[in-house]
């Protein structure tokens, strides 16, 4: 399975957001948002009362950690889930709004 992720930086004064590596399903809920600069919902998921849009599904584990820290390095919090084929990248989304199931 995935390790922890560890991130590096030159920017001293810039914090690194988190990556949160869910092992189970049971750790968060499948939903679908809307974000302000898109007219459309996106899938997503649930973690800790926090809502993380699908970025990019990843075959290998290397992979998947280096973009988590890449993104992590940018600000941006994500989410780490394991699929059938391989890994799935979520990205935070702090302004995001659920969308009702119809």
């Amino acid at each position: 399975m995935l390790s922890q992720v560890h991130f590096s930086t030159d920017f001293s004064d810039r914090a690194v957001a988190p990556t949160k590596i869910l092992e189970f399903r049971s750790q968060y809920q499948s939903c679908r948002i809307r974000v302000p600069d898109l007219d459309r919902p996106m899938a997503a998921i649930l973690v800790d009362r926090e809502y993380y849009s699908f970025f990019k599904a990843v075959k290998e584990a290397s992979k998947v950690l280096a973009i988590a820290a890449k993104l992590g390095n940018s600000g941006d919090g994500t989410a780490i889930t394991k699929t059938a084929s391989g890994y799935a990248i979520w990205v935070r989304e702090p302004e995001a709004q659920a969308v009702k199931p119809s």
